[in-house]
C-alpha cells in the first residue's frame, strides 16, 4: 500500500515544469491574451496605413483626370472646380472636331504655331478646290486671309514686307467662277476670263492689297527683274498690283 503524502508530492514536481512551460510560451511578462492583443494592435495599425495611404493617393488620381477620355466628362461634372470658366466639355470639342472634318476643314496634326497656319492654309485650298500651277498659298504675316498667289509675285511681297510694307493680301488667284461672282455683284472688276487674278504665269498674275500707297513706295527700290506695279488704274481700284497694273 502507498503512502499517504507520495502522489501530492510527484504532482507539486510536476506543476513547477508546467509553469515554466507555459510562462515561456507567453514570454517574459507577459500574457496570451496581451501578446493576442499585440499582434491583433499590429494587424489593425497595418491596416489603418494602408487604408490612409490608398486614400491619401485618391485625390492625386483624380486632379490627374483633365485629359481627353471616356471618363474626363463624367469625373469634371463631379467636380466643376477643376473647370476653367468658359471651357469647353471634351463631349462638346469632339463634336466641334466632327463638325469641321464634315466640312472638309483640315485640323492641325500638331501643337505648334506651324501646323495651325499650314492647317489653315488646306482648309483655304479645300474651300476653292486644288491651287492652280503656278501658283501657292503662302504663310507668311503679310497673307493672314491665306490666298493663293502667283509663285512670281511671292518673293516681290515678301521683299516690300522686310523693306517696310505693312499691309496684307486681301485677293490673290481666281477662279472664272469667283471673277464671275464679282462681276454679278456689279464690282468694279474685269470681265470674268480676262482678269489677271484668273493667271498665273508672267505677266499673268494680279493681288489686291491693304496700304497699296506704302506699297507702292517701298516696291520702287525693289532690285528683282519681275516688276509689280500699281496705282495704274488709279482711285477705282487702287488696291490692285500686277505685272502691267491693270
Amino acid at each position: 500500500m502507498l503512502r499517504s503524502g507520495q502522489p501530492i508530492q510527484r504532482s507539486a514536481a510536476l506543476v513547477v515544469p508546467l509553469a515554466i512551460l507555459v510562462g515561456g510560451a507567453v514570454g517574459c511578462g507577459g500574457s496570451a491574451g496581451a501578446g493576442q492583443r499585440a499582434r491583433s494592435s499590429k494587424t489593425t495599425a497595418a491596416g489603418q496605413v494602408a487604408k490612409s495611404g490608398a486614400t491619401s493617393a485618391k485625390p492625386a488620381s483624380q486632379d490627374a483626370t483633365a485629359r481627353v477620355d471616356a471618363s474626363s466628362d463624367a469625373a469634371l461634372a463631379a467636380n466643376p472646380s477643376l473647370i476653367a470658366p468658359g471651357a469647353p466639355s471634351d463631349a462638346e470639342i469632339r463634336r466641334e472636331i466632327k463638325e469641321a472634318r464634315k466640312a472638309g476643314i483640315a485640323l492641325p496634326s500638331g501643337d505648334t504655331a506651324a501646323s495651325f497656319q499650314n492647317s489653315a492654309s488646306g482648309s483655304a485650298v479645300a474651300a476653292r478646290g486644288a491651287v492652280p500651277g503656278g501658283a501657292e498659298i503662302p504663310g507668311a504675316i503679310w497673307n493672314p486671309r491665306f490666298q493663293p498667289i502667283a509663285d512670281w509675285i511671292v518673293p516681290v511681297l515678301q521683299w516690300a514686307h522686310m523693306h517696310g510694307w505693312t499691309g496684307t493680301v486681301t485677293s490673290g488667284y481666281r477662279t472664272y467662277a469667283e471673277q464671275a461672282l464679282l462681276n454679278a455683284a456689279g464690282r468694279f472688276s474685269a470681265p470674268a476670263g480676262y482678269s489677271n487674278h484668273e493667271f498665273t504665269s508672267y505677266p499673268g498674275g494680279a493681288v489686291d492689297v491693304t496700304n497699296p500707297s506704302q506699297l507702292l513706295s517701298v516696291l520702287t527700290g525693289y532690285p528683282g527683274p519681275q516688276k509689280l506695279v500699281g496705282g495704274v488704274l488709279g482711285p477705282v481700284d487702287p488696291e490692285h498690283f500686277s505685272a502691267t497694273g491693270r
